[in-house]
């Protein structure tokens, strides 16, 4: 029998409990709350989830409702935090109150997620475009702050991503934000700020021993505030500016030709990704003597200087801008607007050769259309007027020297007979003679002419 009024004692209890929850029109977040009130989501409890006794007179501290604010929900927090160290280990008042804490904390999240004024609204900092990543899915691994260097929880923690340059931060890490964006270093530089100088390195020493972005105190000794060194930029950072990023360093590719990975900074990382597929490289000017020494190179500026030859007799076929040639050749659209511009990205497909079968299959596509498909290109192409041949030829044929004049196309061997001499040219010349000397005689008339007109104007009736 008492063991009966026990259990009844007990289920009144429970009864009353969730009778005054119910009253009081406390909610629940997307949490387990729900489960473990109920007593379904840890069954190892001899309580199934009930508050316990001894925390009956608190509960209503730590008790939400729909109308319970940010800022009393973090008090909630604060407070139960308090009373998790207070209870003793492996209580059931223990498991409850860290159920509870789990709660409270996600009701903040929430209520920072709905928030219009924090969450909803692009933040700009020192050029960071901070744009809010509530529905981001991302599929190719986890996230990291690139200011405290955490983990980012995508689906539980608020975060923003910069639009311009990837920069990924915490909600709760904006207002400590101490790098800037590398969209805004590349638009003052006009592109990458190092091209020629192979790892600037300038010692530790130059930097009052402390990172060259955030500004913390670095040494050997201690194994938690190591210096790494940029490759890219030559300074010294810390683990949580460095993350050991291993990418291709232009002023190498351009001085030396060296495709080998080297370890950078996460600033430089971002700059490096951000540039890698733009044409900010002039190779000619920045190293002339890298198209001597690799001959792939040298082949490519020949086949790109074709193709610009070749775009002359597309962009006014009818038939081609039908077809989208010359821009939908499967290229890159730089590497058909200019003939001297490349991206790192360019370089490193040329090395290991996939650049060269793009370009090659181009420039047959676009050869094909002029020489064989449309007859309007094809009528568009020139005679050699040194030997009379029937042969037409176009000005990117091997066989042929255009006139820079005149821009005639002729055989080589040809214009070597004829002493370099353009037949077009002459005839220029002649003609501009000849109309040159019936102007002067023109003149000369009308000087003769103009004294006995004026004289006859001036004679009486």
């Amino acid at each position: 029998m008492a063991d009966i009024k026990t259990d009844a004692n007990e289920e009144q209890v429970c009864q009353e409990s969730r009778d005054r929850a119910n009253s009081s029109g406390t909610t629940s977040t997307p949490s387990s709350l729900s489960d473990y009130m109920t007593g379904e989501a840890d069954d190892s409890s001899d309580s199934k989830g009930s508050v316990p006794f001894n925390l009956k007179s608190v509960e209503p501290l730590v008790s939400l409702s729909k109308a319970t604010s940010e800022e009393q929900v973090q008090r909630m927090v604060q407070k139960c935090k308090q009373m998790v160290l207070e209870s003793a280990e492996c209580s059931d008042e223990r498991k409850w109150l860290v159920r509870r804490l789990i709660e409270l904390r996600l009701r903040v999240q929430e209520l920072r997620e709905t928030s219009d004024k924090n969450l909803l609204e692009t933040h700009v900092i020192l050029g960071h475009h901070l744009v809010p990543q509530k529905y981001h899915i991302n599929t190719s691994g986890p996230i990291y702050c690139d200011h405290c260097s955490g983990t980012i929880w995508t689906v539980l923690q608020s975060w923003y991503m910069c639009s311009d340059c990837r920069f990924c931060v915490h909600w709760k890490c904006l207002n400590n934000i101490c790098r800037v964006c590398v969209h805004v270093v590349a638009s003052e530089a006009g592109g990458y700020t190092y091209t020629k100088d192979i790892c600037p390195e300038r010692g530790l020493s130059s930097q009052g021993y402390r990172c060259a972005e955030c500004k913390v105190r670095i040494t050997f000794k201690s194994a938690w505030v190591e210096p790494r060194l940029c490759d890219y930029s030559g300074l010294y950072y810390c683990q949580r500016c460095h993350w050991n990023t291993s990418m291709v360093i232009p002023a190498r590719v351009i001085r030396n030709w060296d495709m080998e990975p080297r370890l950078i900074c996460r600033a430089s990382a971002q700059l490096l990704t951000l540039l890698e597929n733009r044409p900010f490289l002039l190779l000619e000017e920045l190293n002339p003597k890298l198209f001597t020494f690799v001959p792939d190179l040298s082949l490519v500026k020949r086949m790109r200087e074709e193709m610009q030859m070749m775009k002359r007799y597309l962009v006014f076929c009818p038939e081609a801008n039908a077809q989208g040639l010359p821009w939908k050749v499967g290229l890159r659209t730089h590497i058909i607007e200019n003939p001297g511009n490349y991206s790192i990205k360019d370089l490193i497909d040329l090395q290991s050769g996939v650049l060269l079968e793009e370009i090659r299959v181009a420039c047959d596509t676009m050869h094909a259309h002029i020489t064989e498909k449309c007859e309007l290109c094809k009528a568009r192409g020139h005679l050699c007027e040194l030997c009379g041949n029937d042969e037409v030829i176009y000005p990117w044929d091997a066989s042929v020297v255009s006139c820079q004049q005149c821009l005639a196309v002729h055989h080589r061997t040809c214009w070597v007979k004829r002493n370099h001499t353009c037949p077009r040219c002459l005839r220029f010349q002649k003609r501009q003679v000849l109309e040159e000397g019936e102007s002067s005689d023109v003149k000369n008339i009308s000087t003769k002419k103009s004294p006995q007109h004026q004289a006859t104007i001036n004679s009486p009736e």
